[in-house]
């Protein structure tokens, strides 16, 4: 227990401690291998569930067309098996598109990680250092069903890099899953269903060439579109997010006053735009309607003249004997 700033009792983080301390001979000499295990575990995982989706792929590539269901069926009496493939595809698609997103991106990049760490820890630079921690989540939060107590979210890097930051964004597509990549990755569900009947050896060579042709723009715009969504959510989403804290922390919590997209996502302007754009608005205000750039004071003294000019004006028309509208306007 340690005192803080303003006399408060603060606890130090034992993450930290940890971190800070370098690691001992039996680690550095045992977390090369710790590593290598770690990634063949799983890669061995993903490549058992990319052997699930190519199954069906190989299973055109390799049985007898006789063999191959529904496809020997579909070239031969299409009517009642199109029935059920019309019922079937959806899921077929959901499971080989967002699923398939998800799962991937759960599975390959520790994997890769895994691997990453092997090759720092048989460099010299990384000697003195941790290289992954583990934080721990709300159960709930990410994929899986939920557990009693937090979600421990291993292998993430101790140093940051460009590899491993890529790496560590898949990682939480995966297991930090955004509901907004579901239906991008949909195109993605159906380019796999066109292409794994492309496969099959019982259809025709024209029915499989085209659908392999068809195929193509489905996996083009579901590449294109996740894209999108990853910018968003790695580069857009957190000037959004750091925008709106400083204007909470400036004007205080009145949200609703900037809630709206064309404010909130509209690019920070440095202070001396904002001068300018004042400067040019104050001129502009003032060319059109000089009353407009005058105070309370100036209107009143404008007016208190104008009543003595015509207080002036009935005095000179008394004394000589006429009245206002014998006198010549000037």
């Amino acid at each position: 227990m340690t005192v803080g700033a303003g006399g408060a009792a603060t606890t130090p983080d034992p993450q930290a401690g940890h971190v800070a301390t370098p690691p001992g001979r039996l680690t550095l000499l045992l977390r090369p291998f710790g590593y290598l295990v770690i990634g063949l575990v799983w890669t061995t995982i993903g490549l058992t569930v990319l052997g699930l989706y190519l199954t069906v792929a190989a299973n055109g590539l390799l049985e007898p067309p006789e063999d191959q269901w529904p496809w020997a069926e579909l070239a031969t009496d299409p009517g009642p098996v199109l029935g059920r493939l019309v019922v079937a595809t959806p899921l077929v698609v959901v499971l080989a598109g967002p699923v398939a997103w998800y799962l991937s991106c759960t599975v390959w990049p520790p994997a890769a990680l895994s691997f990453v760490y092997v090759g720092r820890a048989l460099r010299p630079s990384y000697r003195d250092d941790r290289l992954s921690f583990t934080s721990r989540v709300v159960s709930g939060t990410t994929l899986g069903p939920p557990v009693p107590g937090p979600v421990a979210l291993p292998l993430q890097p101790q140093r940051r890099s460009r590899p491993a930051q890529t790496l560590l964004r898949f990682y939480a597509c995966g297991w930090n899953p955004d509901l907004r990549e579901f239906w991008p990755a949909v195109p993605g569900g159906v380019a796999w269903v066109l292409a794994s009947a492309g496969a099959s050896t019982a259809l025709p060579a024209a029915w499989r060439a085209g659908l392999v042709v068809a195929a193509v723009p489905f996996a083009l715009w579901s590449v294109v579109r996740l894209r999108r969504v990853w910018t968003w959510r790695f580069h857009q989403e957190r000037v959004r997010q750091g925008r709106r804290e400083r204007w909470i922390e400036q004007h205080g919590d009145r949200r609703n006053l900037r809630e709206g997209p064309r404010v909130v996502r509209s690019r920070p302007q440095s202070a001396e735009h904002r001068a300018s754009v004042e400067a040019e608005r104050t001129e502009a205000r003032t060319g059109v309607d000089r009353l407009t750039s005058f105070s309370s004071d100036e209107i009143g003294e404008r007016r208190e003249a104008v009543l003595r000019a015509r207080e002036r004006r009935l005095g000179d028309d008394a004394e000589s004997g006429g009245t206002p509208s014998d006198r010549p306007r000037r």
